[in-house]
């Protein structure tokens, strides 16, 4: 099931302790959380993030809501005079999912489908040296 935007500004606001449990922005508060949140999605489609996503600000889906909640929140945490995390920190829970690793395990050296002890001890030993 996807958010919408409504959800997204409501769990930010949640997040720098500005709206209650259950509670939803109204006036001022959801009019400045869905302006921010549209220049935040707009942000991360142009360069340099290049994020690409397919969806919209009303069909988030469930897997990025809370990373761009709370990227959300950072944004808005100045405008209520309220601490947030580091934008950083948030931009990268939000980048995890748009690029995600998809190298090859490269720790399962005889490719049987599991990584031993043994497998990730070699592993370890490789990156050291």
């Amino acid at each position: 099931m996807t958010k919408t935007s409504t959800d997204v500004v409501s769990e930010a606001l949640r997040r720098i302790r500005v709206l209650g449990v259950g509670d939803t922005p109204a006036g001022d508060d959801a009019t400045t959380g869905k302006d921010a949140l549209d220049a935040l999605f707009a942000e991360l489609n142009a360069e340099p993030h290049a994020m690409g996503f397919t969806w919209t600000v009303e069909t988030v889906p469930d897997a990025i809501f809370r990373p761009l909640a709370w990227l959300l929140a950072v944004d808005l945490a100045q405008t209520y005079q309220e601490q947030a995390e580091p934008r950083s920190r948030a931009m990268m829970r939000l980048r995890a999912y748009a690029f995600p690793d998809d190298r090859d395990d490269r720790r399962d050296l005889d490719d049987d489908g599991t990584v031993t002890a043994a497998e990730i001890a070699a592993s370890e030993r490789g990156a050291f040296f």
